[in-house]
């Protein structure tokens, strides 16, 4: 608990207590000589006025100057000659002037300290009886007199010790919650600061993530408009080539040998390769851009994967390796851009191509109750589990040797994966090293009218091995 707190609070009262102890008996010792004519009989009481004012003003000006124990000291000092002057010249019996001392009493507890209501109350009994000694014989007047005043001065100073004391203690107990309550109100400036503080980080920390956004989106739409340019300026010539090479091969300008045959075929097929990269590269920058757009529609997906597989046989590396159709007797309803998704399956295909020596390739097409899947599996070199997630990346080939000797950009799945997600389905791979790969397309089935008129797109089914 907060001593000095209580003391100062002492302070206070003794400056309103001692000018208003003070006052009042310097008025009541006037009076009361101004009463008695005689300056003979009233010259303690003309005493009385100037000690009490004296010592009014010495209390008063020394709390001023923060020396409250001389001052109240020496006011009650004072005040306890001043009544024992009056006891000693006019008590007289059934006078009430030994009960003044109480006043005395009480006010010392307030503002000196509980237990010194005692220590007055012990000094104004001396002084009491030596007062009324001097009006009565007899030792047994004398306690007759005393005793009253004695034993009621006594009540009122153990009341007045405890009234202070809890009074000292409620000050204490409130100066202490005060001091924890400025201490929180602290903690709560400094907690608001820190706030403040991190808030203008925070809000530095965003206007340089939004200046680092815009300065992305513009690079974004620079790197797009740079290969649509560059899209644009390459494909003439790469056709051109092409085509070129197509009929130089064909004969349709003159004899060309053989040799001449086989370079002008590897010429051909370096530049529809080139026209695919471009095509892959062209498709990455629109989907990163935000600017690939599908076409859904009901399609005939037999014809679609027939295209694709179509495709694929020119592309494998042995003629011996089978293409093998395991399509379903009733084909499933799906909406897809056809395009888009017989560009993603010809890029499973193709990898299963790149891959595959020997064996067989199957394109593997089943409904289920609410999705459809496309399997597309091989008999090729297979990919461990832990790089299943590894295919999908961007520019991520497994195999970078057995990569070399296959042409590709390792774009592919990666490109393929994002199609099936932009058509609401998933793209996933089992595989094992030697055992092959299957790459797995799930789609939800189109959407069926209910009977309320809205559309409802049914959850995707679990996966279902063949």
């Amino acid at each position: 608990m907060d001593q000095a707190y209580s003391k100062e609070l002492r302070a206070d009262t003794a400056v309103l207590l001692i000018p208003l102890i003070a006052g009042a008996t310097a008025v009541a010792a006037l009076f009361a000589a101004i009463i008695v004519e005689d300056f003979v009989a009233s010259w303690h009481l003309w005493l009385s006025v100037v000690l009490a004012t004296a010592s009014g003003l010495f209390g008063w000006r020394a709390l001023k100057q923060e020396r409250r124990i001389v001052g109240t000291v020496v006011f009650t000092t004072v005040h306890l000659l001043i009544f024992f002057l009056i006891i000693y010249k006019n008590w007289m019996p059934g006078s009430p002037l030994p009960y003044l001392y109480a006043i005395l009493i009480i006010a010392s507890s307030m503002f000196i300290q509980p237990d010194f209501s005692f220590v007055v109350w012990g000094i104004a009994t001396l002084l009491t009886t030596i007062g009324i000694s001097a009006h009565t014989e007899g030792i047994t007047a004398l306690l007759q007199q005393i005793s009253s005043p004695i034993i009621v001065n006594f009540f009122v100073a153990g009341a007045a010790y405890f009234s202070a004391l809890e009074w000292q203690v409620a000050v204490e107990s409130v100066s202490s919650l005060h001091l924890k309550a400025q201490q929180r109100r602290d903690e709560l400036f400094a907690i608001q600061e820190a706030l403040r503080l991190a808030n203008a980080k925070l809000h530095s920390a965003n206007e340089e993530l939004e200046n680092a956004r815009q300065t992305a989106v513009s690079e974004r739409d620079l790197r797009t408009r740079f290969m649509h340019q560059v899209s644009h300026e390459l494909r003439t010539p790469i056709n051109t080539i092409v085509n070129f090479a197509h009929i130089l091969g064909q004969g349709e300008l003159g004899d060309v040998s053989d040799q001449q045959v086989d370079y002008l075929g590897r010429i051909e097929k370096s530049g529809w390769h080139s026209m695919s990269v471009l095509n892959d590269l062209l498709d990455l920058a629109q989907m990163n851009a935000g600017e690939f757009h599908l076409k859904m529609k009901l399609v005939d997906l037999h014809s679609v994967c027939e295209e694709a597989m179509a495709s694929v046989r020119s592309l494998l590396r042995s003629p011996e390796i089978a293409l093998v159709r395991d399509y379903p007797d009733v084909w499933p309803e799906v909406l897809v851009d056809p395009k888009r998704f017989q560009q993603a399956l010809l890029n499973l295909l193709g990898n299963a191509a790149k891959y595959t020596d020997e064996g067989h390739i199957a394109l593997r097409v089943r409904s289920h109750e609410q999705a459809a899947t496309f399997a597309v599996e091989d008999t090729g070199i297979g990919i461990p589990e832990a790089h299943h997630e590894a295919v999908f990346q961007e520019f991520r080939q497994l195999y970078e040797t057995s990569a070399r000797r296959r042409i590709g950009t390792g774009l592919g799945l990666s490109i393929s994966r994002h199609l099936i997600e932009r058509h609401g389905g998933t793209l996933t791979l089992h595989s094992k090293p030697g055992h092959g790969s299957t790459f797995t397309i799930t789609l939800p089935l189109a959407n069926t009218i209910q009977p309320n008129g809205r559309n409802h797109t049914p959850t995707i089914a679990p996966e279902r091995p063949f």
